[in-house]
C-alpha cells in the first residue's frame, strides 16, 4: 500500500468531519476538541466514525474511540490503522 502523508490524512479527516458539521474543512484545527470546540455529540460521533472508517477502510474499536478527543488524536488512531494494513 502506498504511504499516505500526514497532511493528506488530516485533510481527509477534516473533510469528513466538516461534511457532518456543515462547516468549511479549513475551520477545523488539529487541536480542536471534538465535543467542546466542534460540538460533536455521541450520536454525531457515531456517524463521523462510520464515515471515517469508510473513507480510510479501517475499523476503529470502541476502546480507541474513548481515546479520541481532538483531531490530532483522531489522526493518530487512523494513521496507526493505515500503517497496519
Amino acid at each position: 500500500m502506498e504511504t499516505v502523508k500526514e497532511d493528506t490524512i488530516k485533510e481527509r479527516l477534516r473533510i469528513v468531519i466538516a461534511k457532518e458539521l456543515k462547516v468549511e474543512p479549513e475551520s477545523i484545527a488539529d487541536d480542536a476538541h471534538i465535543g467542546n470546540d466542534l460540538g460533536i455529540d455521541s450520536a454525531d460521533m457515531i456517524s463521523v466514525l462510520y464515515d471515517i472508517e469508510d473513507e480510510f477502510k479501517v475499523e476503529i474499536s470502541d476502546e480507541e474511540v474513548g481515546e479520541i478527543s481532538t483531531i490530532q488524536e483522531m489522526y493518530n488512531v487512523v494513521n496507526a490503522k493505515i500503517k497496519q494494513v
